[in-house]
């Protein structure tokens, strides 16, 4: 995966993810604020990690569990952001690469959580388990999630609706949660998202299509196979074929749409082709996702 310049990342720094139920106090703006001072309300403790202001270290707890600890306030409550990277086969399709969009843009939330304080992990979803990086913050750790990103096989089928719920990380983090893929399941997705709502997280969905996929141009007698199932079929492609494929990808899209309107989650239909600025700086903040 190519890395990003330094004018984009610079333009990233201005942007944070939008949520509205990771802070248990504070005003608008940063959801940690810089600020410091016995004006804040003291809130918790959490153990130090490499980025993190060392002035916040309190060192009477070193003294007593020779640890780092930082003290954190009602206002620098970290959010925990977890991404949810699709790696199954389907992802592996489209020209552009699905999956390589995919994972460009896990890298940039990744990135705009890291430079908003906030504690982020990355699970990559493949048949009915997942892998993951490990929650962490703070900017350096930011070559970190870069590279196991980069690093993800693609391969396996999609079953949302068992890798997510099966994610024990997850369990008990309040925060925002972010899912990248087809949505291709055979299952569906919907007790997936239940999930994440159940777990008290403020779900971001992008629905990734390639142009492939959202206007085939095929025709004649073709063998099509399941990239994820490898099972074939045999079709005669003719402009009647063509209108069902498109009355039944337009209630494919419906249902995403209504599923997570349902859910109170943000959502996003792109396709593969999408240019990085346009969708980063126009479509994520219009669907409410980043500000």
């Amino acid at each position: 995966m190519k890395t990003f310049d330094t004018d984009f990342l610079r333009k990233l720094d201005r942007l944070v993810l939008q949520g509205s139920k990771v802070v248990q106090g504070g005003t608008g703006g940063n959801r940690r604020s810089k600020a410091k001072g016995s004006d804040i309300e003291f809130s918790d403790f959490r153990e130090y990690t490499l980025g993190d202001d060392y002035r916040s270290i309190d060192w009477n707890a070193y003294a007593r569990f020779e640890r780092l600890f930082i003290k954190l306030y009602m206002e620098e409550r970290e959010a925990n952001i977890t991404i949810f990277l699709d790696t199954s086969a389907s992802m592996d399709q489209g020209e552009p690469n699905k999956g390589t969009l995919a994972k460009k843009l896990a890298a940039i939330f990744a990135y705009m959580a890291l430079a908003n304080y906030d504690r982020v992990g990355i699970a990559s979803l493949q048949d009915a388990s997942w892998s993951q990086l490990p929650y962490f913050s703070g900017k350096p750790g930011f070559t970190r999630a870069l590279e196991f990103i980069d690093e993800l096989p693609f391969g396996g089928e999609t079953h949302l609706n068992q890798s997510i719920p099966a994610f024990v990380p997850l369990q008990g983090r309040k925060g925002i949660s972010i899912v990248l893929s087809d949505f291709f399941d055979r299952e569906g997705y919907k007790e997936a998202f239940e999930y994440l709502k159940f777990q008290q997280q403020d779900i971001m969905a992008v629905q990734i299509l390639s142009p492939e996929e959202l206007d085939p141009q095929l025709s004649g007698a073709l063998r099509l196979i399941d990239s994820e199932t490898l099972e074939a079929v045999e079709v005669e492609i003719s402009p009647h074929t063509l209108n069902l494929y498109q009355n039944a990808l337009h209630g494919f899209l419906k249902d995403f749409k209504e599923t997570c309107s349902r859910l109170q989650a943000a959502s996003l239909q792109v396709s593969s082709d999408i240019s990085l600025d346009l969708l980063v700086f126009e479509k994520l903040q219009q669907a409410g996702m980043i500000r």
